[in-house]
């Protein structure tokens, strides 16, 4: 590749990407259009979302699973015309048949994360759409007649440009859209990791690796309550995991001054957790505390909660005090673990953060202060909950911004 001229090239051949990049085709069928990616090939991290099964929607997405300054307002506009109904009936149209589980989460009916893909590279291929691999870029340049983007093997100059690298989460590893398009003067929030694992300080979690427990899990900065949520938790090494965990984690990897909560009996408040346990206590007598949440939690998970009440687990249940009953009692009903602000984004799946909201018209996704130039998907400072909002939103933004070409 030396220079080549095209109408329009869109930088990222992940989802937001090539969806883009195939509406643009078929609003435009005689303008070249081409994808510039870094990785060997498009679309990996398509390849390996949703354990290999790509969860590509969610029928029941709306404003409210969906963060970052603007964000509501964004995604309001942007669902009257591209929701979760139009997205699927798109695919549809590809050739893609989907199924819906029972929360509302879309896979392919096929169970493979390689049917979304190769239902969007075949389409894109019968558009004659090019896909570039390996491309290493080094600068974005505005020219008089559109941009130029320099890559260490030549120049693409093209009439309309769109970042859609996803963010520092992306399977690739690349760079963040807020880095690529730094030099054009667009503001952005510092990326950080979002849906993943939230670090934890303390040998606490060493005696619960690998336990899993049904909780409502809050977080709370400087004493205030952020956002709960209600899942299973997954105990793992120095950190606590579980999708309840991620839908938390984009504050608590940010943030200092974070603690997680853990609620272990959601369903029973606290006199009626108290209630239980007292009555346990006289069930069990003269045998020990740990015997006592036989049948109410894993053993694992009941002496660290007999410790963290500063309590020994070996004491009679007739030597508990109500003091002693009382600490225990908050403790299963507000267990706090103190977080630790997470800066890579290894086992991060999105990225929170990228090119300010304020900087796009929400309507179309072309920037305000540079005319044919578009920003989708991950590269924006808009990040979903889990459960397929993310990917709803990449191809959501890739949609509009391509019929905008």
């Amino acid at each position: 590749m030396k220079r080549k001229k095209v109408y329009a090239a869109i930088i990222g051949g992940g989802a937001a990407g090539l969806m883009c990049a195939l509406r643009a085709a078929q609003q435009n069928k005689n303008k070249e259009i081409v994808i510039l990616e870094k990785a060997d090939r498009v679309g990996k991290k398509l390849l390996v979302t949703g354990n290999g099964r790509c969860n590509l929607s969610h029928t029941g997405a709306t404003a409210d699973s969906y963060h970052g300054e603007g964000a509501e307002e964004l995604i309001n506009i942007l669902f009257e015309n591209y929701n979760s109904g139009a997205v699927l009936a798109y695919f549809r149209d590809l050739g893609l048949m989907t199924t819906a589980d029972s929360e509302g989460r879309v896979y392919p009916r096929s169970n493979l994360a390689s049917s979304v893909l190769d239902v969007l590279r075949l389409r894109l291929r019968d558009c004659g759409v090019e896909e570039i691999c390996g491309v290493q870029l080094s600068e974005i340049r505005r020219t008089r007649t559109g941009y130029e983007v320099i890559a260490d093997d030549g120049i693409i100059a093209a009439e309309k440009l769109v970042i859609a690298v996803g963010g520092k989460a992306d399977y690739a590893g690349r760079e963040s859209g807020a880095e690529i398009v730094k030099s054009l003067g667009l503001a952005a929030v510092k990326p950080s990791p979002s849906l993943s694992p939230v670090k934890i300080g303390g040998d606490v979690l060493r005696l619960l690796k690998g336990v899993r427990a049904a909780a409502q899990v809050s977080l709370y900065r400087h004493h205030q309550l952020i956002k709960s949520e209600r899942g299973e938790v997954q105990f793992t090494d120095g950190a606590l995991s579980g999708i309840c965990v991620f839908n938390l984690s984009r504050w608590a990897n940010r943030d200092g001054g974070c603690e997680i909560s853990l609620s272990l009996l959601p369903g029973l408040s606290r006199d009626e957790v108290a209630a239980e346990l007292k009555a346990r206590m006289e069930l069990n007598g003269g045998n020990t505390l740990a015997d006592s949440f036989v049948g109410m939690f894993h053993k694992n998970i009941a002496n660290a909660l007999i410790k963290a009440a500063d309590l020994t687990p070996s004491t009679p249940c007739n030597y508990i005090s109500d003091k002693e009953l009382n600490s225990l009692t908050e403790t299963i009903c507000d267990w706090r673990f103190k977080t630790i602000p997470r800066h890579d984004f290894k086992n991060a799946q999105v990225t929170a953060g990228g090119v300010k909201l304020s900087e796009i018209d929400p309507r179309t996704f072309e920037t305000k202060k540079h005319k044919g130039l578009y920003i989708i998907g991950e590269a924006l400072d808009v990040d979903g909950d889990c459960g397929g909002y993310n990917l709803q939103f990449a191809f959501a933004s890739g949609m509009c911004a391509g019929d905008s070409l």
